[in-house]
């Protein structure tokens, strides 16, 4: 009988900050993200003691079995309880990680945040995040044409949002 791991989302810590930066880093995650270079540990640690002191950002960590697996974070960017998340999971996270630790960060979002809408944005060369935005219920609310100048092309950024009131009726 296979045994279902155990989830939990939780805030980050110190000791995370050397997982978060090698998933970061790792060429797989770093091709979709806006920027594509290299962190250094200096500029993550800087960037990790600001967030962390800033009280509209939260960042989060997706344990399975007590091991870490993703990284998410919610940045309330608008009044009225509107945020905009990032994450990415482990490369070598089980298959299905994203999905679970998203249904868990939109409950947080939503219940113990209180926001109104998570938004996000997606470069066009990463169609599975568009699809997992989808299936989790968000809407695709517009495309910036040509919007990020990645390294060697223009790409396009799709713009996804989610109301609490859309996630609440499907659960």
């Amino acid at each position: 009988m296979n045994k279902v791991p155990e989830e939990h989302l939780r805030a980050m810590e110190e000791r995370d900050l050397q997982p978060v930066l090698s998933w970061r880093n790792h060429p797989e995650v770093r091709r979709y993200m806006f920027n594509p270079g290299e962190i250094s540990w200096n500029e993550h640690v800087a960037w990790f003691a600001a967030a962390s002191k800033n009280p509209r950002k939260h960042l989060l960590v997706f344990d399975l079995d007590s091991q870490p697996v993703g990284f998410i974070s919610l940045n309330e960017s608008a009044r009225g309880g509107v945020a905009e998340w990032g994450f990415h999971a482990a490369p070598d996270a089980p298959k299905g990680t994203g999905k679970r630790m998203l249904n868990q960060a939109l409950t947080y979002g939503f219940t113990r945040l209180g926001l109104h809408k998570i938004s996000a944005q997606v470069l066009e060369s990463n169609p599975r995040s568009s699809a997992l935005h989808r299936h989790l219920g968000f809407t695709e609310e517009g495309c910036l044409r040509e919007q990020h100048c990645g390294e060697d092309c223009y790409q396009s950024v799709y713009c996804f949002g989610l109301l609490e009131r859309e996630w609440s009726a499907v659960l």
